[in-house]
């Protein structure tokens, strides 16, 4: 068909619709297929939130030079699917403390939410101990596959608590 005549504007016309209509689905389809890796490392990024907002606990906990296994407890209450608080060791001046934390993110789709949880360790130094204040450092456990519990898969026995010395 010739250009400048009625049935060549309506093929173009047709023809440049379907064009855009091809790339609206395409750019439909490749937000679909990454809203799943958005919504997780949205939960990731709340769930190293949630690390530091007990790293800050657990400093204020130990301020008063002492971190008492109560003190640690309500710090990591359980929930589901994250099991809280694992386990408390001592080493010295030293307290560590297992802990299984729960990331929020956005629902895909119909989905309600994204939930990811991870297993950290808090390796408390009370105040007074060679440093002004308490000191909180966090590490988080590494995990390959994350199953139902972060914490078992990363060699962390079963929760408990062990008894202070």
């Amino acid at each position: 068909m010739r250009s400048g005549t009625a049935g060549g504007c309506l093929f173009n016309g047709c023809l440049a619709v379907l064009v855009l209509l091809l790339v609206c689905v395409i750019g439909l389809w490749v937000w679909a297929a990454t809203a799943d890796d958005r919504a997780e490392a949205e939960a990731r990024a709340d769930l190293r939130s949630a690390a530091e907002t007990r790293q800050e606990e657990l400093v204020g906990a130990a301020a008063d030079g002492v971190l008492d296994d109560s003190e640690a407890a309500r710090v990591f209450p359980r929930g589901k699917p994250a099991q809280g608080l694992v386990r408390i060791e001592r080493h010295g001046p030293d307290v560590i403390v297992t802990a299984e934390l729960l990331g929020v993110g956005p629902g895909v789709f119909l989905a309600g939410e994204t939930l990811v949880t991870g297993c950290f360790t808090f390796t408390v130094t009370p105040a007074g101990h060679g440093h002004r204040g308490a000191e909180v450092i966090i590490r988080e456990l590494a995990v390959e596959d994350e199953p139902q519990s972060a914490c078992t898969t990363a060699g962390v026995p079963s929760p408990r608590v062990l008894p202070s010395h």
